[in-house]
């Protein structure tokens, strides 16, 4: 792409903008910033990962991630979207099956179970292992809101390739 196109798209797009909003254009600005910070980062940072908020640490081999609820992360019924907590339930499997293989590996099933819901706050998944093979790991999750409640617990296999 030339420059002269590359400028001409830009222009297109802000003038598009203008036709939005202040939140849609706030929700706009975080997805780009979002997708910058994946761009800019090499290991084990994507889109998702970034527009979400993920925050991730790992203690004595397990797997921690936290998400702060938005307001923009809710189902119609005011309540946190099921996909956003399989969201965190899978990459905490996945997290806790990495470091147990220190190899990349993709989800082959994942079992999400919902035991409250979930209108604000933090919430925090914890991910084990609980069966390793040379390729195939098998992992649990909980997930706890701010009070220590469990809200989801979820089950999943993953695929490793042998280097």
């Amino acid at each position: 792409m030339s420059q002269t196109t590359n400028t001409e798209t830009k222009v297109a797009l802000l003038e598009e903008l203008t036709t939005f909003d202040e939140s849609d254009l706030a929700m706009a600005l975080h997805a780009a910033k979002a997708s910058k910070r994946a761009r800019e980062r090499t290991v084990g940072s994507y889109f998702l990962h970034e527009f979400l908020g993920e925050h991730r640490k790992v203690e004595d081999g397990q797997a921690t991630l936290t998400l702060d609820v938005k307001d923009w992360m809710m189902n119609p019924g005011g309540i946190l979207h099921g996909g956003v907590m399989a969201f965190l339930c899978d990459n905490t499997l996945g997290m806790a099956s990495f470091l147990n293989q220190q190899r990349p590996g993709v989800t082959v099933d994942l079992n999400v179970r919902y035991h409250l819901p979930v209108t604000s706050g933090v919430i925090t998944g914890r991910g084990t292992v609980v069966s390793s093979g040379s390729r195939i790991n098998s992992a649990r999750s909980d997930v706890f809101d701010e009070a220590g409640r469990l809200v989801a617990s979820a089950t999943g296999t993953f695929y490793h390739v042998k280097r």
